[in-house]
């Protein structure tokens, strides 16, 4: 059985009350809708951390996806994988990475 620990978004306050209400709206958490955007971006629908994938899996869809959580996927599109941070923001990201390995 996995842990769970606290992790901060920063987010737009138009943003996060819209995503609050989603989340009513849904009978649900922004946590677990965040956590479980992030479990189909990692292809792991098990809560396996089974560590680093392929760009080319990351991309890979799931078939078995629920309609609404289909809908999300094709609007969002692929993950970008070659992001263009300036060095301030890359340093956060870094910061951030190493903070909650």
């Amino acid at each position: 059985m996995s842990t769970k620990s606290k992790l901060t978004l920063r987010l737009d306050d138009r943003l996060k009350e819209r995503a609050k209400r989603l989340a009513k709206e849904r009978g649900t958490s922004v946590s677990q809708i965040v956590e479980d955007y992030f479990r189909l971006l990692l292809r792991e629908p098990n809560g396996d951390d089974s560590g680093p994938e392929s760009a080319s899996d990351v991309n890979t869809v799931p078939d078995d996806l629920p309609p609404r959580t289909r809908k999300m996927v094709d609007a969002l599109g692929p993950a970008a994988t070659d992001l263009n941070l300036d060095k301030d923001t890359e340093a956060w990201v870094d910061a951030m990475h190493e903070k909650h390995k």
